[in-house]
């Protein structure tokens, strides 16, 4: 139906305008990402379809009624009016109002956009064409529905093309369903949407179907069409063109594929370096030949291609003939065939072929390589192999050959004399059955050397101490070395074992060794071997390990006095007593000189003491003088990995160290000695002084469970506690009256001196450490480190009120002596502040027993 001009008119004039204001949301960068329309009024609602309680105040993209590319669009439209402030208008297909819209957006205050929309004049006047466009869809719909190809309808207005509908395959071709209204570059692309246009003209002005190829760029991928486009006549003239388009993408590749293949095909067969020749296997005609093949024969090819396979092949007619028969029938390979060339050389030749199809015959195809240096070498190979074979039989060692299955394959005549199998029986077998490999140690079964070749690829040898099981079980001492057989190629076929007796060699390292590891003098190991074997020694699962370190004291004066022949004797009497001792699992070695050293691996410490003691029991003499050889001795243990085992050995040989200075036969004793007399000889301090405090404090030690080592270092701390006053002013040391400040603060120095001194006397190293400690307070007010509570090494916390009892109960210069009960009763007032509590009653108890008992000294 076509409408009039005053149809228009009348329409036009009951158009309603829809107006809404429509506010923009801005992110942090002043840029709209939102908008939410504010007010709109019935005729907005009307055009539009939409509900204004659904629509105002919300953002639009939560409008369901609106797609997210109408909202870009929508939102796009509005940027462009406020950033410009200026009006725009604009006509277009709304897909989600379905309808033509004039939209004008006119800017307002802030970020606020007017909007005035109306139904488009242009839709009044399609609205007769519609009509015909139904109808010539409705003519289409079995091409549509029916067709293979793809199929669309493209509608002319205003010099461009509208696409009106397109078939299911059309729409998977091009990735797009719905196109209805679309303008043509928008599917296509503007470039192309230009080519294609001009086609779609010359249809227009010819009236006749035009057929074009396009290659496109859809979204799925891209696509080569063979489209013809036909005019549609409508009343008023061609306004529709109906576009019929076959894909040829695929054919198309498969095409240049063919031609690709067909390239390189032939650029095989004429640039390959391999000999490639194509004959007839009925009559041996050569068919073609490529470039190698006509440079190795030395012919044309024009001059091959004209001779028979049987005039370069050396093969009788009768064996050529079942080759031929072969290859037809997939026997590809034949090796070292002879050939003969154009100047009558003779060659070698491996020969792969296998059948091909030419139309309805079929052919050879043959890859040929020469051979005939490798025949060379293989022939040179058998004789220098014959040569290997006379080689092995004759040397002096056992050589056995395996495969790459681990099976003998020979063995030479020592091999035979050693293993007590002979060739015959021993080919085949697996190596393991005839060599059985065993470390004389343990017993345990040896890994497999020539399994370890073939895992591995390389040259290995026998661990020491390997034993070879006889045929008739009897057990020899072998060395050896295995390695690879190797191919052309590289690859492991098998391996070869040379071995030899050394029961002869090893009988003599074993006298060597004997000598290198033990002490001439008394068959103790020496340090040597210690220091080879500690490393295996430091393990966990010997843990825990004791260390005891000893030292002969007076062993100069039996030489001196005695001859040497004497210590001699007192040496090896050491080392018997050291033995009968220890486990036979313990590690007694003469260190050095005089020095002795014991590893108990796991022995605690409490074990090793004991034994220490046990040993002190004993008595070897000196001779009939009737004197008496002692030993210091030390010990230390280690209970953790994390510890040093050299460290435990340093702290064994200091405990030693201690207790020679406790040993009045010591030559280090005279150090103490020294210094005690200067001290006593400054001061008030006594050796009777020393000595109650060494008995007090072994009291509260014994009631603590102390070791014997901490036990020697409250003896050591007793004697040596106040060595340090051995540098104050006697005169301060031996005021009756109060001291001065100035008096008191150089009083105090003395821990640190002793200390000092102590650390300048490796033997008194260990207990240096308390000596700076020992007039430390339990409340933390002592000297000079201000340590408190258990912050003080508890030998520190013994002394310290054994000391201050002592003091109270003894004359001093500047005071008369307390009796026992006030001296107790001051002790337990400075319990818990002076003193360590615990500590202290232990004491006032040992005291008040000691009373009870008469043996207050």
């Amino acid at each position: 139906m076509i409408l009039c001009e005053n149809d228009i008119q009348q329409k036009q004039s009951v158009m309603s305008f829809g107006i809404g204001y429509v506010r923009l949301l801005m992110n942090e960068r002043n840029e709209p990402e939102d908008f939410i329309f504010e007010e709109i009024n019935p005729a907005f609602e009307k055009l539009t379809g939409w509900n204004k309680e659904e629509v105002t105040g919300a953002p639009a993209s939560g409008f369901t009624r609106l797609s997210k590319a109408g909202i870009l669009y929508w939102l796009s439209l509005y940027s462009t009016v406020r950033g410009s402030n200026k009006t725009q208008e604009t006509t277009q297909w709304v897909d989600d109002l379905q309808k033509y819209i004039t939209i004008t957006a006119i800017p307002a205050e802030g970020d606020f956009v007017m909007i005035v929309i109306r139904e488009s004049a242009e839709e009044a006047v399609s609205l007769a064409q519609d009509k015909e466009t139904a109808h010539i869809l409705e003519v289409l719909d079995p091409l549509f529905s029916n067709s293979r190809d793809a199929v669309s309808l493209l509608e002319y207005s205003s010099g461009k093309y509208f696409y009106v509908q397109n078939n299911s395959i059309h729409q998977k071709l091009t990735g797009v369903s719905n196109v209805r209204g679309m303008e043509l570059s928008k599917l296509v692309g503007r470039y192309t949407g230009k080519q294609l246009q001009r086609y779609y003209e010359q249809c227009m002005n010819t009236g006749r179907p035009v057929s074009y190829e396009q290659e496109f760029n859809f979204a799925p991928g891209k696509r080569i069409w063979q489209t013809e486009v036909s005019p549609i006549f409508g009343s008023d003239g061609i306004r529709y063109l109906l576009l019929l388009s076959k894909d040829m993408s695929e054919l198309k590749q498969m095409q240049k594929d063919n031609e690709l293949l067909s390239r390189r095909l032939k650029s095989m067969f004429n640039q390959h370096s391999a000999i490639k020749l194509i004959y007839d296997p009925d009559s041996g005609h050569i068919l073609d030949a490529n470039p190698s093949a006509c440079r190795f024969y030395g012919y044309r090819k024009d001059e091959l291609c004209s001779m028979m396979v049987q005039d370069i092949n050396m093969l009788p007619a009768d064996k050529l003939r079942e080759r031929f028969q072969s290859e037809l029938a997939g026997g590809n390979y034949f090796s070292a065939v002879p050939y003969r060339l154009k100047n009558g050389e003779i060659r070698l030749l491996d020969v792969y072929s296998c059948p091909i199809s030419d139309g309805d015959r079929k052919l050879i195809y043959s890859i040929i390589f020469d051979a005939t240096d490798r025949e060379i070498y293989r022939s040179a190979l058998l004789k220098e192999k014959e040569l290997l074979k006379t080689t092995l039989q004759s040397i002096g060692d056992g050589v056995v050959t395996t495969d790459k299955s681990g099976r003998i394959t020979s063995l030479n005549n020592v091999a035979q004399e050693l293993t007590g199998w002979n060739h015959l029986s021993a080919i085949g077998r697996p190596f393991t059955e005839v060599f059985i490999l065993k470390n004389e140690e343990t017993g345990e079964t040896v890994e497999n050397p020539i399994q370890k070749v073939l895992d591995t690829g390389r040259i290995i040898g026998l661990a020491n101490h390997t034993e070879l099981v006889r045929l008739d079980g009897q057990a020899i001492p072998i060395a050896d070395s295995a390695a690879p057989i190797r191919t052309e190629d590289g690859k492991t076929a098998g391996v070869v074992m040379v071995f030899r007796d050394v029961s002869d060699e090893k009988k003599h390292n074993r006298q060597i060794e004997y000598l290198s590891f033990h002490d001439s003098l008394t068959g103790l190991y020496n340090r040597y071997y210690i220091e080879r074997i500690l490393n295996k020694l430091d393990t966990p699962e010997n843990l825990p390990i004791s260390v005891i370190m000893g030292d002969v004291n007076g062993l100069k004066i039996a030489n001196d006095v005695f001859g040497h022949n004497a210590g001699d004797i007192m040496l090896q009497g050491v080392a018997r007593l050291l033995e009968k001792n220890c486990g036979e699992n313990d590690l007694i070695a003469r260190w050095g000189g005089d020095e002795f050293v014991v590893f108990l691996p796991r022995t605690s410490a409490k074990t090793a003491e004991r034994i220490i003691r046990n040993i002190k029991k004993a008595h070897i003499a000196i001779n009939e003088s009737g004197l008496f050889l002692s030993l210091s001795l030390g010990c230390a243990s280690k209970e953790s990995m994390r510890n040093d085992i050299q460290s435990v050995m340093r702290q064994a040989e200091e405990y030693m160290y201690h207790q020679k200075l406790l040993d009045s036969q010591s030559y280090r004793n005279s150090i103490i000695n020294t210094l005690l007399a200067t001290l006593y000889e400054k001061s008030n301090e006594t050796e009777e002084h020393s000595k109650r405090l060494e008995k007090y404090c072994h009291c509260v030690g014994r009631e603590l469970q102390l070791s014997s080592k901490e036990m020697d270092e409250l003896s050591l701390l007793s004697l040596l506690h106040d060595i340090g006053k051995v540098s104050i002013d006697p005169a301060v040391l031996q005021k009756t009256g109060s001291l001065t400040p100035s008096e008191w603060e150089e009083m105090k120095h003395h821990p640190e001196i002793g200390y000092r001194i102590a650390q300048a006397t490796p033997e008194l190293a260990t207990v240096s450490h308390f000596i700076l400690s020992h007039h430390e307070r339990w409340d933390g007010k002592g000297y000079p480190q201000g340590l408190k509570q258990k912050e003080i090494p508890l030998i520190c916390r013994i002394l310290a009120p054994v000391d201050a009892f002592d003091a109270m109960t003894n004359d001093r210069v500047y005071r008369k002596a307390m009796s026992t009960e006030e001296a107790l009763l001051e002790l337990e007032r400075n319990s818990g502040i002076q003193f360590d509590p615990i500590i202290t009653k232990i004491l006032i108890q040992a005291i008040k027993t000691e009373k009870e008992a008469g043996r207050i000294l």
